[in-house]
């Protein structure tokens, strides 16, 4: 179970850091725009700002990941039933709330490029609506792919739950 849980972690961390990373290019990205025309001017805010959330969400989940993963490793060790039942618990609930925001994201980007094309002729709207289409398609790939990982770590805890011996 520790290599589950050091797996999980590490691919949370390099998450965290990835997204990071992205949100930077694409600070960069849309100072690049805003300063171009000002027409974009919009756009380049939407991408800049949701780029910015980006930029925190990934430095939290690095700064917050050792320290968690640190936390459980320690329990599993002075406590493993406990450990079981309540990372189980957390990874499931955070696996249903995974497909919810998926759900939100997609449904986010369908709405956004019927705006942006539906009203094209609306620089501000079409501009905002692309920002936010850019920024959801992003984290909805992060999502499914941390929806993944979680999947093997819940499946490798669920796999490891200590079960009650009939015969006793």
């Amino acid at each position: 179970m520790h290599d589950a849980l050091t797996i999980y972690f590490n691919g949370e961390k390099n998450a965290g850091l990835f997204i990071a990373v992205i949100g930077a290019a694409i600070v960069a990205a849309a100072l690049v725009l805003f300063r171009a025309r000002a027409d974009f001017r919009s756009f380049a805010l939407t991408l800049g700002i949701l780029a910015l959330v980006e930029i925190a969400i990934g430095v939290g989940l690095y700064v917050k990941t050792d320290p968690q993963a640190g936390r459980l490793r320690a329990q599993l060790d002075s406590n493993p039933a406990r450990f079981y039942t309540d990372e189980g618990a957390r990874m499931a609930r955070v696996q249903r709330n995974f497909v919810l925001i998926e759900y939100v994201e997609v449904a986010l980007i369908v709405v956004t490029a019927i705006v942006a094309i539906a009203r094209k002729s609306n620089a501000t709207l079409t501009g905002v609506a692309l920002g936010l289409l850019i920024n959801a398609a992003l984290l909805l790939a992060f999502d499914l792919l941390a929806e993944r990982r979680g999947a093997v770590y819940l499946a490798a805890i669920e796999q490891g739950v200590p079960r009650p011996n009939p015969a006793a």
